[in-house]
């Protein structure tokens, strides 16, 4: 007996699923063999589980293929495209026949080569021929029409008996219809998090919401499921971590390179991880002045229950709902919740001349796993930035797109050098020049960061003769000033150092580079996922 089973839940992992599906068995009293259907051709094949009421007991239970289905008595059970090749072949029969009689139908009625036909057989033959041909073409046609439907029919039930079937070799206490549960795991499906974060303004929290992307391709839609979304991953399988022996062994210097070596090995470091953010989106004609007086309001989804399991969360999504397999449009909101932000412009001049709304949080206040998340600024988009709140910090930076209300210019001025004779030693002058303009009739809060150069060498000596205030650390150079820019008005900052090294020697300067998960165009700064950067081209290694 072939039982088909519908998904009534399916439980995803970031990577993998949990499928359920229910069926009902008509059982007879004694030996039953069922032939289960449902498994798709990317489930795991040893993963299935059955569920029966108590009073069913199972002999056997393995995986089969539909070539070698047979009932309890032996004997082999007829496919479902058996049975559709036997109803084609009978309509194939029937055209045939109709067509055969079209041709009867017009050979009979050429009288040209008959002289024993009288004028009345004549016209009663030609008064019943267009009435014949008429109804011998339609049969043609509706037979025609079935055939194709028997041929798609029999398209997806080659499909299907091409999946894997269950067969269960039962024992029941008594007759009657059994209800029954099959669970198994699915490797090609997952979802992913995606954030959107609404700013509002200074005074307001963060908007956050948490949606997720369900991908699926079984090839089998999955319609009207109950989906529940975990955070974790089965990890029944996996090996536990080693810790392996730590060694101690004396340092040995490495041999010095040629000039030219190392300048190439300083060319291919990378500039400091700054993440750039695509420019503003222009403004543009309010929606709402475009529906008149209407308000209105983001269009939101019900949220997911969530819950605490032993390893991992889980979020429940409301009602049920469709999951269609090879599409990425599977999109569920899962939370909302606001988070206090500190909001203040960040300029990096020497890096990138815009300058950039940022909003400051604890770490602690965003209980979400990493990813992308979506930046509205009054419901202008201003692009992404990756959330990473597993990341070895207390407090999360978020860009929110370049504040154009400030402008920020840069000058260094041309380097004077000068020999120490008796020191034996080169000297050398910088200065730059800082200018922070503010447009706007606000009075905004700026950090700006700038930064003298670090000895990595003895021999080398930095001096900063003037910060114009700025907070140094001495671990990275970096200077850093916390200003409140008065509107249109202009603010200014001096720094100036001086760098000593032995004058029989050459100075190099290279950035450090600084390790992190994502990786960094050396040329623009924008995050790069390929070989190429999406914003200027250049190859990425």
């Amino acid at each position: 007996m072939l039982v088909k089973t519908n998904v009534t839940e399916i439980q995803v992992f970031r990577s993998g699923a949990t499928v359920i599906r229910c069926g009902e068995a008509d059982l007879v009293q004694g030996k039953n063999v069922l032939f289960i259907s449902g498994m798709t051709t990317t489930s795991v094949r040893d993963s299935f589980r059955m569920k029966f009421p108590e009073k069913v007991r199972a002999v056997n239970i393995q995986i089969v293929d539909a070539d070698t289905m047979k009932d309890a008595s032996g004997k082999v059970i007829e496919k479902e495209s058996d049975r559709i090749e036997k109803k084609l072949n009978e309509i194939s029969y029937r055209i045939e026949t109709c067509e055969m009689m079209l041709e009867l139908w017009k050979k009979n009625s050429d009288f040209s080569t008959r002289t024993n036909v009288s004028v009345s057989e004549q016209n009663k033959l030609m008064e019943e021929l267009p009435g014949q041909l008429l109804t011998l073409h339609r049969q043609i046609d509706e037979l025609t029409e079935q055939k194709e439907k028997l041929l798609e029919e029999q398209e997806k039930a080659e499909e299907e008996e091409r999946k894997p079937l269950i067969m269960a070799e039962l024992s029941a206490e008594e007759e009657g219809k059994v209800p029954f549960i099959l669970q198994y795991q699915e490797n090609c499906c997952s979802w992913m998090p995606k954030y959107e974060i609404q700013y509002s303004g200074d005074r307001n929290p963060l908007e956050v919401s948490m949606k997720a992307q369900i991908l699926q391709a079984s090839g089998e839609d999955w319609k009207q499921v109950k989906v529940t979304l975990y955070t974790g991953n089965p990890s029944i399988s996996k090996e536990l971590p080693v810790m392996p022996a730590v060694e101690l062994s004396l340092y040995e210097p490495p041999k010095e390179r040629s000039a030219g070596r190392r300048m190439l090995a300083a060319k291919a470091m990378a500039d400091e991880d700054i993440c750039a953010v695509e420019d503003a989106v222009e403004e543009m004609y309010s929606a709402d002045r475009m529906m008149g007086a209407s308000v209105m309001a983001n269009l939101k989804m019900d949220t997911a229950a969530v819950s605490e399991e032993e390893t991992m969360t889980a979020y429940q999504l409301p009602a049920l709902r469709d999951v269609i397999s090879d599409t990425n449009g599977n999109i569920a909101d899962l939370q909302f919740f606001s988070v206090k932000a500190n909001y203040h412009v960040l300029a990096i001049p020497s890096v990138d001349p815009k300058c950039y709304l940022t909003a400051e949080i604890a770490a602690s206040d965003w209980p979400l796993p990493p990813a992308t998340a979506a930046v509205y600024l009054k419901d202008t988009f201003v692009g992404e930035v990756y959330v990473d709140a597993e990341a070895d910090t207390d407090l999360l930076t978020l860009s929110l797109g370049q504040d154009e209300r400030l402008t920020m210019t840069r000058t260094e001025s041309p380097k004077k050098t000068q020999e120490a004779f008796l020191k034996n030693t080169r000297k050398q002058q910088n200065r730059i020049n800082i200018q922070l303009v503010n447009h706007s009739s606000d009075v905004v809060s700026v950090l700006i960061r700038d930064q003298i150069p670090i000895s990595t060498d003895k021999s080398i000596t930095v001096e900063h003769t003037n910060l114009s205030d700025g907070l140094l650390d001495e671990e990275n150079g970096e200077v850093t000033w916390e200003v409140k820019a008065e509107p249109d008005k202009t603010v200014g900052f001096e720094l100036e150092y001086s760098i000593s090294w032995p004058k029989d020697k050459r100075l190099s300067e290279r950035r450090r580079v600084i390790k992190g998960n994502k990786r960094y165009c050396p040329n623009c700064g924008s995050i790069v996922t390929g070989k190429f950067c999406p914003e200027c081209g250049s190859v990425v290694n």
